[in-house]
């Protein structure tokens, strides 16, 4: 054979050979393809369709027509037209007719974009046929949050050697060691143990006296008595509790350019207790959160609530008072969020995440219950004082049973005196107003007693407007009532760290009811209180800085006059100092001339507060709380003696009071008499 047949021949060879083996590849590849469309892998086939044809119309953000397929549940549950998924059915199942676009009635999905390739329908049907398996791990990622999930107690790893070990956690310790094929490093020197032990419990390293009692200490429970020791240490919750505070914002001062001192320190010691008092967690959250609404909620339940006053605080010139109250709000979300459950939320704050377990409705939910929040500033009593108060009160009790013992006749004396007071006042018509100050951050709530209480933003040297109208004929007088409120400092009617108020001025313009624009001042001639002040200098919180820089601050308060005197730099004081501040106050402003108009007035009433400091926050403010207005046609009415409470309580048959009761109207009844 010639070497050109030769070559010839291996040439036929190799393309018989190759001819066989591209029919065998393709024979191969058809096998393959038809094994994958066998065994449909969710995760790997029909969730990457989904999140990129399906769940832009159909996710956390929008669901069309109801139907949400970014979650198991939600994808079987279907939407407005039915089930969209039927497991093992997939001709009928809702899902499969849109993209295929046999549907009798809705387009072909996706609209307007490229419709799925046969492959992608040939996997979507394959995995219904199959089950519709969707699995566990990526049935809702909107609802798996870690931070969600409950702990699990794990097994405990086997070991080979177990020698070693002490106690179950060194189970854990050891295996991740043996797995990374290491050995536990060898007992540190007792001095470096206690020195170890001592800074990761209590941050603090071990005196001298204690390194050498640890030394001496031969016994085989020394550590496990040290570790005893530190556990309780007061110092221990300052150690751990630092952590807590640092998540729940804690400082001593506002923060910002002017970065004032802040005055919070009850609720860094309330952490601190609680750690120290192994208080359980989901107590720990609750009284952070909401302790004052608690059933018979403590004082120390009111101080955890501090968790939620830590936002800083902007008081530079020219701020928006609702603009940096609602900062503050947001930044307590945000705060609830990092510390409690384990994430970020401020995402949506503008918007739902596809990613996360909040959704924006949810946020604003929650911001809701916070918004509806009022700022109240709380004296706190330490144990010790809460003590010492008890002893007083106890103190009062036993000198009033020995009057009632020296005066056998009390009882008799105190019911003459209830006759004579019972009736002896007018009748008065409450007004209801409305604030028109505006925008400046303060809210108002209304309460069924026509009385009305301001929160959030304190504004330390302003006016506040009101609108209302009366239909009586005929007026005489102005009431004013400042009424003790829970919500408030104190307890008491009004806003200042002390629960206290001062009005500089009270203003009323008045027209016709039908002729609005007939407006005229009233004058007043006379003024009462049950109780004011002697004329007295401010207290250094509320003496303005800038006032002195300009020629000095000359503001007093004192007798209920100073409030009709035209001058803004007098006010009406009702501080009757501790243990009388969280009572009702009143007075009476009589007019000059009764005011007359057939078809009732409309009144604008000015309620000037002049007397604070020169930031506003809850040190400095001096403003009105809680409070009722009141307007009678009585002849020269004056302010009642009489305290609203005890009022109340004279209303009531002395049979029928209750025993606190009887003795709130003999503490006062005393008060009235010589002895």
């Amino acid at each position: 054979m010639t070497r050109p047949q030769m070559w010839l021949r291996f040439v036929n060879v190799l393309l018989l050979v190759f001819l066989c083996l591209s029919h065998a590849k393709v024979e191969n590849c058809q096998a393959q393809d038809a094994e994958a469309l066998s065994r449909i892998d969710f995760a790997k086939h029909v969730l990457p369709i989904l999140d990129a044809k399906c769940v832009s119309c159909h996710g956390a953000e929008k669901h069309e027509s109801g139907l949400r397929l970014d979650s198991k549940d939600a994808a079987f549950r279907g939407g407005d037209n039915g089930p969209a998924i039927v497991a093992k059915d997939a001709d009928g199942s809702l899902l499969l007719q849109v993209l295929t676009g046999e549907h009798a009635s809705i387009e072909r999905m996706p609209l307007q974009q490229e419709p799925l390739s046969n492959q992608q329908i040939d996997f979507v049907r394959n995995w219904i046929d199959q089950g519709a398996i969707w699995p566990e791990s990526l049935s809702s990622p909107v609802t798996q949050h870690w931070a969600f999930s409950p702990p699990i107690r794990p097994e405990l790893p086997v070991l080979n050697n177990g020698d070693w070990v002490r106690n179950p956690i060194d189970r854990f310790v050891l295996h991740n060691l043996h797995q990374h094929a290491a050995e536990p490093a060898p007992p540190a020197e007792k001095a470096t143990l206690l020195r170890r032990l001592s800074l990761d419990l209590i941050g603090l390293p071990p005196s001298l006296s204690e390194v050498d009692k640890f030394l001496a200490d031969q016994s085989g429970d020394a550590v496990a008595k040290q570790v005893e020791r530190l556990l309780k240490s007061p110092h221990f919750g300052e150690r751990w509790g630092k952590l807590w505070l640092d998540a729940a914002r804690y400082a001593d001062s506002d923060g910002f350019e002017k970065d004032k001192p802040r005055f919070i320190w009850a609720y860094r010691d309330w952490v601190i207790n609680a750690i120290n008092a192994d208080m359980p967690y989901d107590q720990f959250v609750i009284k952070q959160i909401a302790g004052d609404q608690l059933p018979n909620a403590t004082a120390d339940d009111v101080v955890a609530t501090g968790f939620l006053r830590n936002a800083m605080l902007n008081e530079e010139g020219g701020v928006d008072p609702e603009q940096f109250r609602t900062e503050g709000l947001f930044d307590r979300m945000d705060c609830i969020g990092k510390s409690v459950l384990g994430l970020t939320i401020q995402c949506a704050q503008c918007h739902s995440h596809k990613f996360d377990p909040i959704s924006q409705t949810e946020y604003y939910r929650l911001f809701a219950f916070l918004n509806n929040d009022h700022e109240a500033s709380v004296v706190y009593h330490s144990p010790q004082q809460r003590t010492e108060i008890q002893r007083i009160q106890q103190q009062i009790q036993r000198m009033e049973t020995q009057l009632q013992q020296d005066h056998p006749d009390w009882h008799q004396r105190m019911t003459e005196w209830e006759e004579q007071v019972r009736d002896n006042q007018p009748e008065w018509t409450v007004l209801e107003v409305r604030n028109t100050t505006g925008d400046n951050g303060v809210r108002y709530y209304y309460y069924d007693d026509g009385s009305l209480r301001a929160s959030s933003y304190a504004p330390t040297q302003w006016t506040a407007y009101f609108t209302g109208t009366a239909a009586a004929k005929r007026i005489t007088a102005f009431r004013l009532e400042q009424l003790p409120d829970p919500n408030l400092p104190v307890g008491g009617p009004g806003r200042s760290i002390k629960g206290m108020s001062a009005l500089s001025e009270f203003q009323v313009e008045a027209s016709p009811s039908h002729d609005r624009d007939a407006t005229k001042k009233l004058e007043f001639a006379s003024a009462t209180a049950d109780f004011a002040n002697e004329a007295r200098s401010l207290e250094a919180e509320f003496v303005s800085q800038y006032r002195i820089n300009n020629g000095g601050d000359k503001r007093t308060y004192g007798p209920v006059e100073f409030a009709i005197d035209n001058d803004g730099d007098t006010a009406w004081g009702i501080d009757a100092g501790p243990g009388r501040r969280n009572v009702a106050r009143k007075a009476v402003f009589v007019l000059k001339e009764p005011l007359e108009n057939s078809d009732g007035t409309f009144f604008n009433i000015g309620l000037q507060q002049n007397h604070g400091g020169d930031n506003s926050d809850d040190n400095q403010n001096h403003n009105l709380g809680r409070f009722r207005l009141s307007v009678t046609d009585a002849p020269n009415p004056t302010a009642d003696p009489v305290p609203l409470e005890v009022r109340i309580i004279l209303q009531v048959p002395a049979s029928q009071r209750t025993a606190a009761q009887a003795a709130t109207v003999f503490s006062y009844w005393r008060t009235t008499v010589a002895e």
